[in-house]
């Protein structure tokens, strides 16, 4: 079997297996939009000065990355069974090779993201009339590719421990991203920098630069974290 046909055999096993899963997180993005509303009400209403934008920043910097992941009941059992690991395991006894595995799990991550953040930020547009007579359709497109490369740049990172990382490890990786995130949202508060303003202003200014740089860095982590990953999936230890 070659690694683009056992990529997608994977990859059709797992959509078959999670599309659940994937309603459930688009559900969970549309949550999460309304939950935004009124931050985004304030950050509108003061030009990027509201007193609540870090939580905006870290709310976007946060769950963005996140929507590239399917939510179902693996994920709340990472501590006590390390179910990626186990499948990991069982995938490597088929007649699938390392770089099928690693390119399926890449090739999800980018599906998923894809057609969760399209949803999220078309809930989005939709529900808040400020951001429609602030942005016309074209100028949120862009405000949305910079969010959706930011999200493809880190969902890597996330992917990258996921498998080579066992559950427990993983874990407390993300917990680091989450301290991770706040620091920056109060280095951003201090310094009176409103980061979802600022690409509202370089999106209504149509400067393309910034989904452009955006996506490229993302495109280019996906890539380099693929084979990051598919270097230490050779190196890793199943059944310690």
């Amino acid at each position: 079997m070659s690694t683009w046909q056992g990529a997608l055999t994977l990859l059709r096993s797992e959509g078959r297996r999670s599309w659940g899963g994937l309603l459930l997180t688009m559900v969970f993005s549309a949550y999460i939009s309304v939950v935004m509303m009124p931050l985004f009400q304030n950050l509108l209403d003061h030009g990027g000065k509201g007193v609540y934008g870090w939580i905006g920043n870290f709310l976007y910097m946060t769950l963005l990355p996140n929507m590239a992941f399917i939510l179902n009941r693996s994920v709340f059992h990472y501590w006590s069974r390390d179910p990626y690991s186990r499948r990991l395991a069982y995938w490597r006894t088929l007649p699938i090779s390392w770089n099928a595995i690693v390119l399926s799990r890449m090739l999800q991550l980018c599906i998923v993201l894809t057609i969760v953040s399209v949803f999220f930020f078309t809930v989005q547009y939709a529900l808040l009339n400020e951001l429609r007579e602030l942005m016309a359709p074209s100028e949120y497109i862009v405000y949305a590719l910079v969010w959706y490369g930011y999200a493809l740049t880190l969902g890597a990172t996330y992917a990258f421990f996921e498998q080579t990382l066992g559950g427990k490890a993983y874990l407390a990786v993300c917990h680091g991203y989450l301290i991770f995130y706040l620091l920056i949202g109060v280095v951003l508060w201090r310094t009176d920098t409103d980061l979802l303003y600022r690409t509202i202003e370089a999106s209504r200014a149509h400067e393309w630069a910034w989904p452009v740089v955006s996506l490229l860095l993302g495109a280019a982590a996906t890539v380099l974290i693929g084979l990051l990953i598919r270097k230490q999936l050779a190196k890793r230890n199943f059944y310690h």
